[in-house]
Formats: structure tokens, C-alpha cells, sequence
């Protein structure tokens, strides 16, 4: 009896510390960061662990370090003749296993010549050609930083030098420079705005994001004086990377929210070829509950699909990728058949509307050497929309107000060479050829039963190029010099541009650095500004030369200690060869969206913004973080009447304090809760003042453009919060999440609209609160 006793307290107490003790696996693959070449033996540690835990790389540059228990670690990879990198805050939890994308340097000294500081990783873009204004951003932080609601732009707005253009859009607005002059890219190739209802009120936005943080790996956030291998934008550019889906085992989430119904999945295609698959799916909440909404309650529902299969073959790796994204949205309430019961136009108007946007590609990456890297792909792109806007007169007839329907895209192929002559000198060479295809088809009445006129009517295509080289110089491990040219060519309108970059950085001691980057820029205009038609029927506008601008930027940077960090960005641009309305005080610098835009246009605007921008960091660390970022700045243009006034976009100041906290929980730690909260404050948007006679005889804004952006909106200020309580078991892990953007429902103003009970012009302002509870399960 004792024996058995004996024995059931054994298994007993065994089996209670292996359910406590969950582990996971971290996998991933180190490469040459230039020719990625995969470097086998590299040692790869996990620091701080009893005992440590650590591994090798094989001869594919592989590794995976299997029981690693739940937490945060700091991972040491080295490799001999390379400099080590740390990278820090790497989560891990029982749902799903880490995958680790590695990038050595070459050293530029031997081992035994020097001892070399690991480099800690923790805001250095991942482009090594980027020396200002960049930063790398990793999928965890569009999850934990107060409202980012996963989507990267809105995460963005925590960055100094970027506002959001309105609460509830995810339009940003970069160093005083409109959203339309954001670019995207996915896997190194431009794409459309991500965004469900993209460019349904504002150009370079969209309601939320349709790239998933399931399928996003780290990528990189660029604000001013680009590296030579972008082009075609003038203040941001977003640089995205989907990841890799797990090519060992399966692994899948399921998520329930507000704001959509998810579900992920990944696993090796063939575990044999190390091939893998990986998607994500999510339909909108309110798109599922739609029938169960009252009669008169408006349809507003979306869906997205990202992926990527993956590839590798002994002739290189392939990857087949795509995003893409539906929308549709519709009026549902009744019309007021009896205008003297009228108060606002939406009374008596009704509308539907759709939009579409995707892309889908697939790249070809080879090593052709020890020192040299080919990436080829191949991309087709494409965005279309239709809205139909009908309203009333006064004899309660419903007539077509509007009717909207654009298709525009891309076909693009890209081939980059990446070369390392030394440790000291490499340089990236690529070319891109883009055919563009159009459909715009734009008509508008003066006045519900008055016959609709068209606007814009265009239909074909045209090409552009775009070329670029630049090199990097390492004269020593704290010096070193990027220069390098980028060129575009417009068929539509014989349009060439070259466009000179250039950058420095200088490691004035182990702590701090002092950085310099040039950049001339330039960028086309949506496609129906080129095709809008004058009184003969030609389109004028099509010989519009690109927008352009330089960038100078000033960087200093202190790592305080290993955690803290204060960056310090002056900064000047000026844009030129803006296209503005001749005599008049409009630019397309100040521009938003107007679908029925019909104006002609020349390019003899200028812009000019300057301003610093302040960060100050501490990286997550000790279970906490916080940032905090200040913008003082100025942005003014010049129409075509050559006066310099502010733009729409000058708020002259911005303040962000960002910070969380998260406990471990539990008796063996298996229990996360995260608590992180955001408060923004900054100027408001300029804008023109109304002409309320002109106003109230026409019944609709009309704006003083003689006086244009003159008027400050109200000071912004909005708080922000994300909350998350994370249980691990054994073979899965569970999140429930709270997201609350605009907490205290700080108004938008939106300029003003007509009320017919009152006869006045009235302005319109929207609190726009947006929650997003949501319960995930990773398995």
C-alpha cells in the first residue's frame, strides 16, 4: 500500500509540473544581408536562459530551438566574419511556434582584430540603405499600441511626424504633406491603398486596413529622403513583408470580432521540399448581421484574402503572393417624399457604392553567387469603384445625381541585383517596367432632374519606367555613405525625371550617431486628374509633368542606455512643379478626394514644409514600455495666384505619449494581461472660410478660396486603449482583446451643410468612437 501511495504522489506530482511547464519552438534562417546566401553554422543563443537554450544553423541556414518555455526573450545570433545582432522582445507563447527571418553583415575586420559589440535591432529598418527618417515596426505592436485596431497606418499615427487626416479614417498625413502622397508596397513591388473603401472621402485612405497581421512579418515605415530604390511617392512609404507559413507543422487561429470574423491557417505544402502555404480570411461582423439590422439601417459590409505560398527549389525561391479586398455599402433609409419635412440632403438622397482593390504576384529570389542576389517579380494590381447617388427634387422624383465607375491598374515586372564587391562597398540595381490600364468613367448633374454631364471619359493604357542604382560605402564600422539615382519615364505624356539621393552616417561614439539624407522625389496623380475633359472635349491635364520635391533631413541619435533612446529629426522639403488651377488658390497639395474634380490644371505650384520632429523610447522591456513623440512644424503651398498661404494639412504641432504594461499571471506564469493607452494631441486641419450668402443661395458650402486655409479647426486631442488577456494551454492559447480608438469621443469637423428646416448653414462635426472586442483561439 505504501509502495502504491508512493507511486500515485509520484505520477501525480509529475504530471502536475508537466502540465505547468508549456513550451514552444523557435525556428528560423540566417542569411548573408546582402547576397542572402544562407550561412550554416551560425550560432544562434537565447540569452539569459538556465540552461541555456540555444542552436546551430544547418546547411540550408535553418534552425530551431524546441522547448523554449512561454515569455519574452533576447536572441544572440552570430556567425565568424559577420557582426552579430541581437534581436530583443521576441513573444513567445503556446498557439504558435516564431519564425525568425536573420540578416548578417559582413564584418569589416577579423575577429581577432577587433571585439564587436552585438548590435542591438530594435528600430533599425530592415533596409541597411536607409540611414534617415525610417524605422522597422513589427506585427506585435500594430497588436499592442493603444487603437492601432491591427492596421499599420493607424499605428503610425504613435510615429513623430505623422497625424491622422480624420478619426474615422486611416488616412495619415506625413510631415505636413497630403495622404495621397503615402505609397504602399508588398514584397518590394507598389501597390494600391490596402484599405476597404479606399478613396471613398479621402485619397491615400480607407476605413481599415486589408492586409491581416496574420500573414505580416516586420517591415519598414519610411518618412522623408527615400532611398533610391522608391519612387512615385512624395511624403511615406509603407515597405511590407508577408511572412513565411510554418513549413514544419500545421497551424491555425480563429478570430471573432467587432469588426470582422477571421480565420488563418499555415503548414508545409510538402514537409520533404520545405515548401508551405499561408492565409488569412476575414469577413466583416457587420456584413454577417446585416439581415437581423432594422429596415432602415445602412449596409456597410467587407471582405479581405491575404496568402502566400512559398517555394524553395534548388533554382532559387519562389513565392506566389496576393491581397485583396471587396466592399459594399448602401443607404437603407427611407426617403422624405415631402420636402417641407427636409432638414439635411440626406433626407432625400440615396446612394450605393462598391469598391474593390487587390494584388497578386509572384517573386523569384536566387543567390547567384556568395556575393550576389537576384529578386524578379512579376505583379498585377488593380482598384476599381462604382457609386450611384440618386436624390429627390422637389416634386418628391427620384433622379440620378451621379453615377461614378473607375477601373485603374497595373501590370508591373521588377528585377533587382544586389551585389557585395567587399565588406565595404555593396550596391542594389533595379528596374521596373509598369503598364497602366484605365477605365474611368465620371458623370455628375448640376441638380437632381437636370441631365448628367460628363466629367471624365477615358479608356486605355500607357506604360512607365522607372530605374534606379545606389551603393553603400562602409569606410569603417562608424562611418559609412549611400548615394545612388532613381528615374521614372511616362509614356502618356514623354515625362522623364532623374532624381539624385544621397545619405550619411557617423558613429561619433559607441552611443550616439549623427545622420544626414538627401532625396529628390516625384510622384504621378490618380489617373482621372489626367483625363479630365475641357469645353472641346480634350484632356489638357494629361500633359501634366510629375509633382516633385527635395527632401533634407538631419538626424541625431542617442541610445541613452540599452533600452532608451532619444532621436532628434530636423527637416526641410520643398515641392515643386505642383499641378495648381492657373489664377487661382487651388493646389493639388491640399487635396483630399473630389470624385468629380474637372478643373484644369498647370504646374506652377510649390509647397514648402519644415519642421523636427522628437522621439523619445523605451523599448519594451521588463514587461513595459512607452514612447513619446512631439512635431513642431509648419506647411505652406502657393497656388497658381503665387501666394504662399498654410495648407489644409498645417496643425503645426503634435504630441504623442504612448505606454503599457503587461503582467504574467497564474501560478506558473501561463496568463498574460496587457494594458496599453495612448493619448494624442495636436492642431487642427486649416481650412477656408464659408461665403454664407453665396452659401445659402446655392445650398451647399461654398467656401472663400480668396482666403483659403485661413481658419483653424479646434485643438485635437484623443485617448486611446488596448487591453488584451492572453491564456496559454498546452496545444492552443486564447486572446481576448479590447480595442477603443477615441475613447472620449473627441469630435472630427467636417465644414458645413445646408439645413432646410432652418434655412442656414450649420456645421457638421462627428465623434466617431470605434470599439473592437474580440476573442481569438490559436491552435
Amino acid at each position: 500500500m505504501k509502495t502504491l501511495i508512493t507511486l500515485l504522489l509520484t505520477i501525480g506530482l509529475s504530471t502536475s509540473l508537466m502540465s505547468q511547464e508549456i513550451t514552444q519552438t523557435i525556428r528560423g534562417k540566417v542569411i548573408d544581408e546582402t547576397s542572402e546566401i544562407t550561412l550554416p553554422g551560425a550560432t544562434i543563443l537565447l540569452i539569459g536562459t538556465e540552461p541555456a537554450l540555444g542552436s546551430i544553423t544547418n546547411v540550408d541556414g535553418d534552425f530551431a530551438i524546441k522547448n523554449v518555455p512561454l515569455g519574452r526573450y533576447t536572441i544572440f545570433i552570430s556567425f565568424v566574419g559577420y557582426e552579430p545582432v541581437t534581436i530583443p522582445n521576441v513573444l513567445v507563447h503556446s498557439g504558435k511556434s516564431n519564425f525568425l527571418n536573420v540578416k548578417l553583415k559582413e564584418s569589416l575586420f577579423k575577429l581577432d582584430e577587433v571585439v564587436i559589440e552585438a548590435e542591438k535591432a530594435k528600430d533599425i529598418p530592415l533596409n541597411e540603405m536607409a540611414a534617415v527618417s525610417a524605422r522597422v515596426f513589427t506585427v506585435e505592436e500594430t497588436q499592442r499600441y493603444a487603437a492601432g485596431l491591427d492596421d499599420p497606418s493607424r499605428m503610425a499615427t504613435s510615429f513623430a511626424g505623422v497625424t491622422n487626416s480624420s478619426i474615422g479614417q486611416n488616412a495619415i498625413v506625413v510631415r505636413g504633406n497630403a495622404p495621397k502622397g503615402v505609397q504602399w508596397r508588398v514584397e518590394g513591388i507598389e501597390i494600391p491603398n490596402p484599405s476597404h473603401f479606399a478613396g471613398s472621402s479621402t485619397t491615400g485612405g480607407g476605413l481599415v486596413t486589408i492586409l491581416s497581421s496574420q500573414v505580416l512579418d516586420n517591415s519598414d515605415f519610411l518618412t522623408g529622403a527615400f532611398p533610391s530604390e522608391y519612387g512615385n511617392a512624395l511624403s511615406g512609404i509603407f515597405d511590407m513583408n508577408l511572412r513565411r507559413g510554418n513549413n514544419q507543422e500545421y497551424e491555425h487561429a480563429f478570430k471573432a470580432g467587432l469588426l470582422g470574423i477571421d480565420f488563418a491557417s499555415e503548414g508545409p505544402l510538402s514537409k520533404n521540399k520545405n515548401s508551405s502555404y499561408l492565409f488569412n480570411y476575414r469577413y466583416s461582423t457587420l456584413g454577417l448581421i446585416d439581415p437581423l439590422l432594422p429596415d432602415d439601417a445602412n449596409t456597410t459590409k467587407y471582405q479581405d484574402l491575404s496568402f502566400k505560398l512559398n517555394f524553395p527549389t534548388k533554382a532559387g525561391e519562389f513565392s506566389f503572393w496576393g491581397v485583396g479586398g471587396n466592399d459594399f455599402g448602401k443607404t437603407k433609409k427611407d426617403l422624405i417624399m415631402d420636402s417641407d419635412e427636409w432638414e439635411t440632403e440626406e433626407d432625400f438622397t440615396d446612394q450605393e457604392y462598391g469598391f474593390n482593390v487587390g494584388a497578386t504576384g509572384l517573386t523569384h529570389k536566387v543567390s547567384l553567387s556568395k556575393n550576389t542576389m537576384l529578386k524578379t517579380s512579376i505583379v498585377a494590381s488593380a482598384k476599381d469603384a462604382y457609386w450611384d447617388y440618386d436624390q429627390l427634387d422637389d416634386q418628391a422624383e427620384l433622379h440620378a445625381k451621379s453615377r461614378v465607375q473607375t477601373l485603374t491598374g497595373t501590370y508591373s515586372a521588377s528585377s533587382t541585383l544586389n551585389h557585395k564587391f567587399s565588406s565595404k562597398v555593396t550596391n542594389r540595381t533595379g528596374v521596373i517596367f509598369n503598364q497602366h490600364f484605365y477605365d474611368v468613367n465620371i458623370n455628375e448633374a448640376d441638380s437632381p432632374g437636370q441631365p448628367l454631364t460628363n466629367v471624365v471619359l477615358n479608356e486605355g493604357s500607357t506604360q512607365r519606367w522607372q530605374a534606379f542604382t545606389q551603393t553603400k560605402v562602409r569606410f569603417s564600422e562608424s562611418f559609412e555613405v549611400v548615394g545612388g539615382v532613381h528615374s521614372q519615364y511616362l509614356a502618356l505624356n514623354d515625362q522623364v525625371t532623374l532624381e539624385p539621393r544621397a545619405s550619411m552616417k557617423w558613429n561619433f561614439n559607441p552611443y550616439k550617431s549623427l545622420s544626414i539624407g538627401y532625396g529628390n522625389h516625384s510622384q504621378m496623380e490618380d489617373s482621372k486628374i489626367y483625363f479630365v475633359r475641357d469645353s472641346n472635349g480634350q484632356t489638357p491635364n494629361q500633359n501634366l509633368s510629375l509633382g516633385r520635391a527635395h527632401h533634407l533631413v538631419l538626424s541625431y541619435d542617442w541610445a541613452i542606455n540599452e533600452n532608451l533612446r532619444l532621436k532628434i529629426e530636423p527637416y526641410f522639403q520643398y515641392l515643386y512643379d505642383v499641378p495648381v488651377i492657373a489664377d487661382s488658390s487651388f493646389s493639388m497639395l491640399n487635396f483630399e478626394q473630389d470624385w468629380f474634380f474637372d478643373q484644369l490644371l498647370v504646374n506652377d505650384g510649390a509647397g514648402r514644409n519644415y519642421g523636427v520632429d522628437v522621439t523619445f523610447e523605451r523599448f519594451f522591456s521588463n514587461h513595459f514600455y512607452y514612447l513619446i513623440t512631439g512635431s513642431v512644424f509648419e506647411s505652406k503651398y502657393k497656388g497658381g495666384d503665387d501666394v504662399w498661404r498654410n495648407s489644409r494639412f498645417n496643425r503645426n504641432v503634435a504630441f504623442n505619449i504612448l505606454g503599457g504594461k503587461e503582467w504574467q499571471l497564474g501560478a506558473s506564469d501561463n496568463k498574460w494581461l496587457s494594458v496599453n493607452l495612448g493619448l494624442t494631441l495636436m492642431g487642427g486641419k486649416k481650412r477656408s472660410p464659408l461665403d454664407e450668402a453665396a452659401s445659402l443661395v446655392a445650398r451647399e458650402e461654398i467656401l472663400n478660396e480668396n482666403d483659403a486655409y485661413s481658419v483653424s479647426e479646434p485643438f485635437i486631442y484623443n485617448i486611446d486603449m488596448t487591453i488584451s488577456y492572453r491564456k496559454n494551454k498546452p496545444k492552443y492559447s486564447t486572446v481576448l482583446s479590447l480595442q477603443m480608438k477615441n475613447m472620449l469621443g473627441s469630435p472630427d469637423y467636417d465644414g458645413f451643410e445646408y439645413n432646410y428646416r432652418e434655412h442656414a448653414m450649420l456645421e457638421k462635426t462627428s465623434a466617431i468612437s470605434i470599439p473592437n472586442l474580440s476573442y481569438k483561439i490559436e491552435f
